[in-house]
């Protein structure tokens, strides 16, 4: 087990020094900051450690060492070491800090360890610096059983009515009591999510917090640590600000800024840590809730060879299938129409195209890596349309697509392809493809294809990626400006939907001195692909459960739950490949108090779904609860009753037979 007792503070406060008393004589370090990360690995993860040291005078050929030594749960630490790495020839001038990042083997036995540093002369006569002792920044734990996590539930009451801005205390929005807390925790929970509103908080952009949303928040966290319950801090926002009326998204001209965020969430923290209270409430910084559809950035296309203009001619494309495709002049210049009448049933996609074939006219990559086609629908056109291109491999057995691209009518629109390299050595078409949702049956619809050109393209910047930019900002703010080390949750870029992880996200991308990033995802188990049931999922739950069960078995799952853990690994592998921390923020299903036809069928697919997270030990919070006194009817998935009624609703047996393992 783990002591946990403090955050991590200057050497002043925290500095534990071992072995013979330095000399009178000797230069004095001091300590910049330390911590370790993750704290609980399973056997076969590396620990990263990262401290910060200073010299108050000019030194040369400095010797730093670090030691891996395992302690024991009464504070003794262990005077060998089972790993060691050891830095020379480190210079200082006058009042510089250097910064020190290390990473242990993977190949440590289960138990407690702590990370040990020194600095000596080069001889190894005189030390200068020695610290290390059994607290939450310099100690780890390697597990030989299920990983610690935690669980609980969201409570929503500063977070409610986000749309409404600023919202009235009491009115709109309120704040957890401190009789629900206890009442929580009692029932067996040791976290909560608390989502709060940016705009609430910080009514104007660059400027300083609202002093009485910020003292709710702060009593909240104040109110949950006297009862013992951990906090995530969460800003509900959606990667958006509303300013004067109009809401913004990140990286959309006049939204906010990953400078304006990334300060907001200085200040936040700032005031957080200022409140020793609140500060010990905090387990995470959720640092934003689900955001979602952000724009991207075009980029440049160079050294661009024209593959169609179509100014004398098609060039060789046809039809994909039976839509009309001719030469016709529109603007001023040549361009290729697509035309087609809908035969898909209501609430599924049409889709038409054209294509290329490589015997007419065949394409190089030497020619540069991008495909660009630019592309127009008339506003007469119905219905929402999306653009993608294609590459068909020779045997026909596999088509390679690209993004689909959003179209906006009326105006000229750019569709962009990578393709993969290792197709353009047996590829036999390339293509590019309308996806038309929201049309009937019977109804024509028309596409231009004005130039299809191939070239390299710089400066893209994809919406995913556009919010691993933002997220990144937000880290090294709290990090590097307000040198803090806490858990800090990032989301995932699409509602942090865990079925789409690795499609928005390849790879991991916070880059964390501290090495202290938990990855968030939600899942809901509303998830239907039923025409007639357009409009349910994503924890809305309109329909009963025998709907969602004909769902999961058409998808070859004997269950909603099984179904629903099929769709939440793509992340949970995700987070073991990518050897990282990963949490389940948001999931949840309706009571039978909401459903009551359903009789308890929900509760069974809950305790499924739980069983896996307990199964790979990650930490989760449900959707939701509060103490707003018009829940549970304005919330069909409320699981308890709060303040003044305090009742469990038919989730909460199922919640708290599968508890935090912290």
């Amino acid at each position: 087990m783990h002591l946990r007792a403090i955050h991590w503070v200057l050497l002043s406060s925290i500095l534990f020094l071992v072995g013979t008393p330095l000399p009178a004589s000797a230069l004095t370090f001091v300590n910049r900051g330390a911590q370790a990360g993750p704290r609980d690995v399973p056997p076969g993860q590396s620990v990263g450690f990262f401290i910060g040291i200073q010299s108050p005078e000019a030194v040369s050929n400095v010797t730093i060492t670090f030691e891996i030594r395992p302690y024991t749960t009464s504070g003794g630490i262990s005077p060998s070491a089972v790993h060691k790495q050891i830095v020379t020839g480190q210079n200082f001038i006058a009042g510089e800090t250097k910064q020190y990042t290390r990473t242990s083997p993977s190949n440590l036995v289960p138990g407690d360890y702590l990370w040990m540093t020194k600095a000596t002369n080069v001889a190894g006569t005189v030390v200068y610096f020695e610290a290390g002792r059994v607290v939450d920044n310099y100690t780890f734990h390697v597990n030989s059983g299920p990983l610690r996590y935690r669980r609980g539930i969201n409570l929503m009451d500063l977070g409610n009515a986000g749309h409404v801005l600023p919202g009235i205390p009491g009115t709109t929005y309120s704040a957890p009591s401190l009789e629900s807390l206890r009442y929580l925790k009692n029932r067996g929970h040791d976290v909560v999510r608390i989502p709060f509103i940016w705009e609430r908080i910080q009514p104007d952009l660059n400027k300083g917090l609202n002093t009485d949303y910020k003292n709710l928040l702060l009593q909240t966290l104040r109110y949950a640590n006297s009862v013992g319950l951990k906090v995530i801090v969460d800003m509900h926002n959606y990667g958006r600000y509303t300013s004067g009326g109009v809401t913004r998204a990140f990286g959309e001209a006049g939204g906010p800024t990953s400078t304006q965020y990334a300060n907001v969430w200085s200040l936040i923290a700032a005031a957080i840590k200022a409140d020793a209270p609140a500060y010990s409430a905090v387990y995470a910084y959720d640092i934003m809730n689900e955001p979602h559809d952000l724009p991207a950035v075009e980029g440049t296309l160079s050294s661009a060879v024209s593959i169609s203009s179509f100014e004398s001619g098609l060039d060789g494309w046809v039809a994909q299938g039976t839509e009309g495709v001719i030469r016709e002049a529109r603007g001023g210049q040549g361009s290729m129409k697509i035309s087609g009448v809908a035969t898909a049933k209501e609430g599924k996609s049409n889709i038409f195209g054209a294509r290329l074939y490589s015997s007419t006219k065949s394409t190089s990559i030497t020619h540069g890596r991008t495909f660009q086609a630019k592309v127009f629908v008339p506003t007469s056109t119905p219905g929402s349309v999306r653009a993608r291109m294609v590459m068909s491999s020779m045997d026909w057995m596999t088509n390679y697509f690209s993004d689909e691209f959003p179209i906006t009518k009326g105006i000229e629109n750019r569709v962009y392809f990578n393709p993969d390299e290792a197709l353009w050595a047996s590829y036999k078409v390339i293509g590019i493809q309308f996806i038309v949702d929201g049309t009937t049956a019977g109804t024509s619809h028309v596409f231009y294809v004005d130039q299809v050109s191939q070239g390299t393209r710089t400066g893209e910047i994809k919406p995913p990626r556009q919010w691993e930019i933002y997220s990144q900002a937000v880290v090294d703010k709290l990090r590097y400006t307000n040198n803090d080390s806490t858990l800090l949750m990032v989301e995932g870029y699409s509602w942090s939907s865990a079925e789409k992880w690795p499609r928005n996200h390849p790879r991991k991308w916070i880059t964390d001195r501290y090495n202290n990033i938990m990855y968030h995802a939600h899942i809901y188990m509303d998830a239907l692909d039923f025409p007639e049931y357009e409009g349910d999922g994503g924890g809305k739950y309109k329909s009963h459960h025998d709907v969602y069960l004909a769902e999961a078995r058409l998808k070859g799952h004997a269950s909603v739950g099984a179904y629903t853990i099929a769709r939440v690994k793509p992340f949970t592998d995700w987070v073991a490949a990518q050897g990282t921390q990963g949490f389940i923020g948001e999931y949840g299903w309706p009571s039978t108090q909401m459903h009551p036809n359903d009789k308890g069928a929900w509760e069974a697919d809950g305790e499924e779904f739980l069983a896996f997270l307990d199964g790979i030990g990650m930490g989760a919070t449900m959707w939701a609860s509060g103490s707003w006194e018009k829940l549970p009817a304005c919330n069909i998935l409320n699981a308890y009753e709060l303040d003044p009624v305090f009742k469990p609703l038919s989730q909460a047996a199922v919640l708290e037979r599968h508890r935090g393992n912290p």
